[in-house]
């Protein structure tokens, strides 16, 4: 049997705490959690085989955007230290057969859930979105446990992975003092959280149940106030079950032999005051999928806060039902949102939750279109915004989808008789709506 323990080391959430162990100020503490195993008997073989699932990705696999499946992802990264020899192609595969087996573990335990792992259209079909990390640090500055977790946590933000919507599983190939570590994780308020697999430790152990664990604890598991969560020092554990996955011990046993709470009394469905990471955004609630219909017309398109949505097009996307979005317009050059439709109205951001049902359009058009006016005999032309006084032909630029209104005066001697053109009637005044390029026409007669 091996053990599991909660680590005393505190990060700084705002800027984690460096290598050296530095905090940043006003920072809220961010407190990892350690997976240890025991030492186990030497493996026939590699100490971890890889899975039959082969990932076919680059070898630098950037992170994909939009994700394949919308919502709040798990982004799965493979880290190595500076003068690490990159074995991605091997490490990958046995990140996406863990990615694989944690689905179908949790599927099992919970029917309506499943982890949102961020996926990507690749060469073999919808995979782990990878990416490679390489952090600024030795192997030997790595190998000690104190600070490796902050190290990690750095790099993904100085490398732009620091977005509150996300969870980061990283699969660490790097040496490790402690050959029992397994991993660790933690999580801030605001949602950013790391689980780092230590791939080189614990030979024997399923790094797909290591995975589960780390991310469990990214999701709030197990929190203060759970019947059976252990206290000091394995805080963040569950001590009633040992085949439960947050028990503080673990052997080498596969994922499918773990229970997710089975209580249903401590971290997962239990319907009491503390947190439950069934609830967490960061899984598909299979029983509750809504889609969002996006219609875009014109020079722009719409990318919600969310990752998951990013359309120049037509597209639906499906989400948690309840989810809320912010809808972010995005015009090209010369272009402006004219307004939104369905949902949303206006023309600034878009806020919406969306339910079954839900629509949204977006017109976009160039922000300003050219009014030209004629005439035909003696009079004039005004506009009602400034920009034209026709004698008798003149054109300017008015913003688009604002409508203008002419007013045509007569010359003495002459009467107003028509209109022509973006203009019809008979009456003096007509209203262009400026939604294209327009030109009008004024038509005066002699008395």
């Amino acid at each position: 049997m091996s053990g599991l323990r909660a680590a005393s080391a505190l990060l700084a959430a705002g800027v984690l705490a460096a290598l050296s162990g530095g905090a940043a100020a006003g920072g809220t503490a961010l407190r990892p959690h350690d997976v240890t195993a025991a030492t186990l008997a030497p493996l026939a073989g590699p100490a971890r085989a890889a899975r039959a699932s082969a990932w076919c990705g680059s070898a630098q696999q950037a992170d994909v955007v939009p994700n394949a499946v919308a919502g709040f992802p798990v982004h799965w990264v493979y880290a190595l230290p500076a003068d690490g020899a990159d074995a991605l192609a091997t490490v990958a595969a046995t990140m996406q057969g863990d990615a694989e087996a944690i689905d179908a573990w949790w599927r099992s335990q919970d029917p309506t859930r499943t982890l949102r792992n961020d996926l990507a259209p690749l060469a073999c079909g919808l995979q782990l979105d990878v990416t490679t990390l390489r952090l600024p640090q030795s192997s030997a500055q790595l190998a000690l446990t104190e600070g490796r977790f902050a190290a990690i946590a750095n790099a993904l933000i100085a490398g732009g992975f620091r977005s509150p919507f996300v969870k980061y599983v990283v699969y660490y190939d790097g040496p490790v003092e402690e050959d029992n570590l397994c991993g660790q994780g933690a999580s801030e308020g605001s949602g950013f959280g790391v689980a780092a697999v230590y791939v080189r430790s614990c030979a024997g152990v399923s790094t797909a149940a290591v995975a589960a664990h780390e991310v469990l604890h990214t999701l709030g598991a197990v929190s203060e106030g759970a019947p059976n969560e252990c206290g000091e020092p394995d805080d963040g554990h569950t001590c009633d079950d040992p085949n439960d996955l947050m028990y503080p011990s673990i052997d080498d046993s596969p994922l499918a032999a773990k229970a997710l709470d089975p209580g249903r009394d401590d971290y997962y469905g239990h319907g009491g005051g503390w947190p439950d990471a069934q609830d967490a955004p960061w899984l598909v609630q299979l029983d509750r999928q809504a889609p969002l219909a996006l219609t875009v017309s014109g020079p722009g398109a719409v990318r919600a806060d969310v990752p998951g949505l990013s359309c120049a097009q037509p597209c639906t996307t499906t989400w948690n039902s309840g989810t809320r979005l912010n809808l972010l317009p995005v015009a090209q050059p010369g272009a402006k949102l004219v307004r939104w439709n369905g949902a949303c109205s206006g023309a600034a951001l878009c806020a919406l939750t969306v339910s079954p049902g839900a629509s949204v359009s977006a017109l976009f058009a160039p922000a300003f279109f050219r009014l030209t006016v004629s005439i035909a005999g003696r009079g004039t032309v005004r506009s009602s915004r400034p920009g034209l006084t026709c004698r008798p032909r003149c054109a300017a630029t008015f913003p688009s989808y604002e409508p203008v209104r002419l007013t045509a005066a007569p010359a003495k001697g002459w009467a107003f008789r028509r209109w022509g053109g973006s203009c019809r009637g008979s009456r003096p005044t007509c209203v262009v709506p400026m939604t294209a390029a327009s030109r009008a026409v004024a038509l005066f007669r002699r008395r």
